[in-house]
């Protein structure tokens, strides 16, 4: 009888059998609080952001954050309708998501998020008919406890940059942090993109409330296990045709600026010394409760651990 288990083993060792994805992350804390998140994204170009998104949702299911509303920062007209598809696989279509409403610099072409629009939503075809992601926040924010929303921002700043021009106030009331994905040297994408650098200025100037700035997961590779996913799952498509209707992984930036906003310190430094620097020469002092960095204090595997398990978690009754 061993000598047959034993060749069942081999069997299965050989035929590369897919792992079994666990069903419950790494960590399940109790938490009365969770943190209330609006999320900005660009979603378009690069998938990390759809990764971003799904990590959010699976902590939400693990009752450590809810998301208040998105925002989508790029102006490809099925970046909406993919967000809430997105959403919608997670059970949260409501969530209220708002567009950048002015002309965007050059803007960007996308190698999946046609495909991620075709799974079910409800938004309207037309992303005129959408509201701007201004008056959404407006109308989230009002409705929050004082000091209670954690913002977010894994695209351009140029929906915040338009929220700051007319609420700076309710920014101060209801706002407890910013977080930027961004490089805190000469950044070359999220801070500049669409000749937008003058526009991140104004932010990292002008906002009323501390600013995070995480910039760790270029070497952080996730999103391969999710095709063990659903056919039905449209992270797993976004993943699918980003790499031409092949798997593999793509760095972490985005789901790295999720985990803190969401998980705090638990897995990195906050540093609050030296400065960062924009292309235009802009130099952004640090300062402690005010403006600060992030460093790891994990490996690189241990974040692809986790980020991998959060985002291929289903969502409940799936």
């Amino acid at each position: 009888m061993s000598d047959f288990l034993n060749a069942v083993f081999t069997i299965l060792v050989l035929a590369n059998v897919p792992p079994v994805i666990a069903q419950v992350p790494v960590e399940n804390p109790a938490n009365d609080n969770p943190v209330k998140i609006i999320f900005e994204t660009d979603m378009c170009t690069d998938v990390d952001d759809v990764g971003a998104l799904a990590t959010l949702h699976a902590l939400v299911d693990l009752q450590e954050a809810e998301i208040l509303a998105v925002g989508y920062n790029e102006v490809h007209p099925n970046g909406a309708a993919a967000i809430d598809a997105i959403n919608t696989w997670y059970g949260r279509g409501n969530i209220p998501i708002g567009v950048y409403k002015r002309p965007l610099r050059g803007p960007d072409e996308s190698g999946y998020l046609l495909e991620t629009a075709r799974f079910p939503n409800d938004l309207p075809t037309d992303p005129e008919d959408l509201p701007s992601a201004v008056d959404v926040y407006v109308q989230v924010l009002n409705n929050q406890p004082d000091s209670s929303v954690t913002i977010v921002s894994v695209g351009f700043l140029s929906n915040l940059a338009d929220l700051l021009d007319g609420h700076s106030g309710l920014i101060s009331r209801k706002v407890k942090k910013l977080v930027i994905m961004g490089g805190l040297i000469d950044d070359a994408w999220n801070l500049v993109r669409h000749d937008l650098v003058e526009t991140s200025q104004k932010i990292f100037e002008g906002w009323p409330t501390p600013i995070v700035i995480s910039q760790e997961g270029a070497d952080i590779r996730t999103g391969q296990d999710l095709q063990y996913s659903s056919v039905d799952n449209p992270v797993r498509a976004s993943y699918y045709h980003y790499f031409g209707q092949q798997f593999d992984s793509r760095s972490s930036w985005d789901q790295m600026a999720v985990l803190f906003a969401v998980r705090g310190l638990k897995y990195f430094e906050l540093h609050s010394d030296g400065s960062g620097k924009l292309s235009n020469g802009f130099v952004l002092q640090m300062e402690p409760g005010w403006r600060s960095y992030l460093t790891n204090t994990l490996s690189n595997r241990e974040f692809e651990d986790l980020i991998n398990q959060l985002m291929t978690n289903p969502p409940a009754g799936r």
